[in-house]
């Protein structure tokens, strides 16, 4: 008897020691999510910390902001001046102001990794979040942002373009001979030639005709004001072979005045030579020039040009040079894929939105759209049409004509009624404004894709889908592709 009373005590002892356990751990669960938990007390400290910080910070900024522009008789704020009084009131080396290119301030603490913006006014908003150009090696694209080594042999080992200094170095690389050939670049982000936010400290590795200066705003300078930025491949035998991909970014403020050197292939490429293939960008600006011009290449000589749009103004300012929106000439086979012309396209001998002057009478335009005023909306002139193809393109811009006359191979091209002078090709399908607005053509525009161009047997992969927008023009959908079968996503 006395052992089953040892042995149930025993047993309720360890039933009690159980249940103690776990009741241990439910507090400790409790105390441990108490401190560490989402609203814990670890966590409620770091977040008033950080407010602390932030208001803080706001109050620098708001005063030194205040004596910046009242020593400024009129009061406007400007970044050498809201630097030096945040210098005097923080010691020094906490902070950095960037200009943009709209002129708004940014003001970024060093030490937290924080920014304020400060428009014009003085009217301070942040944290804000900024696409700020980061790179351990500007001026080096044979390195990541990070430092590592690239090959630039395959899309996944592309050189990089993390700012405005590797921009500089491509070009001063191939314009000292280094033509890319089987080479692969892609830009990383958005540059922009007038924002602080694009550049890293001014410095260029490779030099060229773009100098390595002591400071971003040095390298500002040169490329906005002068001759400005210096092209990729900026001479006849001077060439660019490589692979470039924009990754759908945009460079803007583009800027080139080459109005006293005819010598110089004015675009963002000057000549994109046989094999070179440029896809998935923007460029925005102005570009004068007395040579060959346009806004993604000057010259593209059995080049590649997919999903470009162009929105820099040109100007041809010689009687005897060709202008393009995308590319002023093309001496051999040349074509282009879901390019956009936004730009104003005036000057020269021959202008057009998409391409100039097809010396080579063989290229092929697919899937363009020209929006603004050219001499001829698609291709000014040839010589002779030979194997020349325009395929499914639109016009709504105030132009001479659309294309030469001669060109035979023109299907599903369209113009905008009473926005040219003369069509100058008897093949062009004229259209009202309400027309090209319509849902309805849209879908004519996309059916020519889908059914391979009306069963002529065209290969249309690749090609853009066109979109609908309710009393506006048709744009394209330039990340959405047709296939073969149906439409697709294409982030590459």
């Amino acid at each position: 008897m006395k052992n089953k009373e040892v042995t149930k005590k025993e047993g309720i002892t360890l039933i009690a020691l159980v249940i103690t356990i776990i009741i241990l751990l439910i507090l400790a669960g409790i105390t441990i999510t108490a401190i560490t938990g989402e609203n814990g007390l670890l966590n409620s400290a770091l977040k008033a910390k950080e407010e602390t910080e932030i208001e803080n910070e706001k109050e620098t900024v708001d005063i030194c902001t205040a004596q910046s522009m009242g020593k400024d008789k009129r009061g406007d704020i400007t970044k050498e001046s809201l630097q030096k009084e945040l210098d005097n009131y923080t010691g020094g080396k906490k902070t950095e102001v960037l200009k943009d290119s709209t002129d708004e301030l940014y003001v970024y603490f060093i030490d937290t990794n924080r920014y304020y913006n400060v428009d014009i006014n003085g009217n301070i908003e942040g944290p804000v979040k900024v696409n700020r150009a980061e790179d351990e090696n500007p001026g080096e694209i044979t390195k990541d942002k990070n430092g590592n080594e690239l090959s630039g042999e395959t899309e996944e080992e592309a050189y990089e373009i993390n700012c405005i200094e590797d921009l500089c170095a491509l070009s001063n690389s191939c314009n000292n001979g280094t033509n890319y050939a089987r080479k692969y670049i892609k830009l990383m982000i958005d540059l922009d030639f007038k924002s602080d936010l694009s550049y890293v400290n001014g410095k260029i590795a490779v030099e060229g005709n773009i100098p390595s200066c002591s400071s971003v705003d040095e390298l500002k300078n040169i490329l906005t004001t002068g001759e400005g930025f210096y092209p990729i491949g900026f001479k006849n035998g001077i060439h660019f072979y490589g692979n470039f991909n924009g990754k759908y970014h945009e460079i803007t403020n583009l800027y080139e005045n080459f109005e006293n050197d005819g010598s110089i292939y004015a675009g963002l490429f000057g000549d994109a030579f046989r094999g070179a293939k440029i896809q998935n960008i923007t460029v925005e600006g102005k570009i004068s020039s007395r040579c060959l011009a346009g806004g993604v290449a000057a010259s593209g000589s059995g080049a590649t040009f997919i999903n470009c749009i162009n929105r820099v103004d040109i100007e041809g300012t010689a009687n005897d040079v060709d202008v393009g929106g995308i590319c002023g000439c093309s001496y051999d086979s040349g074509t282009f894929i879901n390019c956009v012309n936004y730009g104003e396209i005036i000057g020269g001998r021959f202008n057009a939105g998409i391409l100039g002057w097809d010396w080579g009478k063989k290229s092929k335009i697919y899937n363009c759209i020209n929006a603004n005023k050219a001499s001829a909306s698609i291709l000014r002139n040839i010589y002779k049409d030979d194997a020349i193809q325009i395929f499914n393109t639109i016009n709504t811009g105030n132009c001479t004509s659309v294309v030469a006359g001669s060109i035979n191979q023109i299907q599903n091209c369209f113009n905008l009624k009473s926005s040219v002078s003369s069509l100058g090709n008897d093949k062009i399908i004229e259209y009202d404004e309400t027309k090209m607005k319509s849902e309805e053509f849209v879908n004519e525009l996309n059916s020519f894709i889908e059914t391979k161009g009306n069963g002529s047997n065209i290969d249309t992969t690749g090609w853009a889908k066109w979109i609908y927008n309710e009393n506006d023009f048709p744009t394209l959908d330039i990340k959405t592709i047709w296939n073969g079968t149906n439409y697709i996503s294409n982030d590459n």
